[in-house]
């Protein structure tokens, strides 16, 4: 009997390709050919569609975020999407742009498609909706969930300990006056990087924390670096990635800047930029581990639903400390 992997091999495409082709997916007119005379040559179609009814799969699994295009999200998804198509799974991606009214639609809509599991990177606070989830007829795995729910592995990046991680380094090297530059608050992670900072001050009333809240862009990171220098800070902690390039704009442009010699910690998931201050902290999130421990988990779910459901905690990596 035929595989998918001998269908790829045939078509000389990846077995993700397959899937999606027999999903029902748009690929490449090439592509599609190349799929379409190696399933008739290998006799797969039978065999796939047997498989599929006896198993009551359709072989694809949904995954719902919110901003599709940050750096964050999209390095998790490439990881997702590449442990799924090892296992014949295809991937429909679903974002709601920040509309929070949009979510329950989604989920319709990816039910709809009899998705064999759901990936969910929704973090905002107000969305009240998590319950619903539980009640799916299908495995779920939350990355970064505010609200613990019974029935939903959960994934979380240890954020709250490595900011406070980095803000006590700061205050042991007799940083006096620290900014931070944080995302906005109705946001779990931004929130959970915020309280990080601030739980560190609470043994060091001497110390002085000024915050200012950014809205995700490079700008509001330029703007924001603009205005903590003015509190004459030492130390500068961004907690996002966008916002922390327009602060290395800011602080590699300032001539105040430089000769104060502040000294920056900030989120990155790439190099960009990284020669312009010698004396940085960074913290990265291992993007790739929680997308691999994400589809391992949904993987272990849909063949063993009576795995009981489990709360992973992902450590982040700090360089420079």
């Amino acid at each position: 009997m035929s595989s998918i992997r001998e269908v790829a091999k045939l078509a000389g495409v990846s077995v993700g390709s397959v899937s999606r082709y027999l999903n029902g997916q748009q690929l490449k007119s090439q592509n599609m050919e190349k799929i379409a005379a190696a399933i008739q040559a290998l006799d797969y179609k039978e065999n796939i569609i047997a498989k599929g009814l006896k198993n009551n799969r359709s072989f694809s699994v949904g995954l719902l975020m919110n901003s599709i295009s940050s750096q964050f999200g999209a390095e998790i998804i490439s990881a997702i999407e590449e442990v799924m198509e090892e296992s014949g799974y295809s991937i429909l991606l679903s974002g709601f742009k920040g509309d929070l009214s949009n979510i329950d639609r989604k989920i319709d809509y990816l039910m709809k498609h009899a998705v064999d599991g759901l990936v969910v990177f929704v973090s905002e606070q107000d969305w009240d909706g998590m319950e619903r989830l539980a009640e799916l007829p299908i495995p779920v795995v939350a990355i970064n969930s505010p609200v613990q729910v019974l029935g939903i592995d959960q994934i979380h990046v240890a954020d709250r300990e490595s900011v406070a991680q980095v803000v006590q380094h700061f205050v042991k090297t007799n940083h006096q006056k620290i900014g931070v530059l944080a995302a906005p608050q109705n946001d779990f992670v931004a929130r959970e990087r915020l309280i990080g900072a601030q739980s560190v001050l609470q043994d060091y009333p001497e110390i002085e924390l000024t915050t200012v809240i950014g809205d995700y862009s490079r700008l509001s990171g330029y703007r924001g670096a603009e205005t903590l220098l003015q509190h004459d800070i030492s130390a500068l902690l961004v907690t996002n990635y966008n916002m922390a390039m327009g602060a290395l704009e800011f602080l590699h442009q300032d001539k105040n800047s430089k000769d104060k010699k502040i000294v920056l910690a900030h989120y990155d998931y790439t190099s960009e930029m990284a020669e312009l201050l010698e004396d940085r902290i960074v913290i990265k999130a291992p993007t790739r581990k929680i997308g691999q421990l994400c589809a391992n988990q949904l993987l272990s779910r849909m063949n063993d639903k009576a795995i009981v459901e489990e709360q992973i905690i992902v450590e982040n990596e700090i360089f420079g400390l």
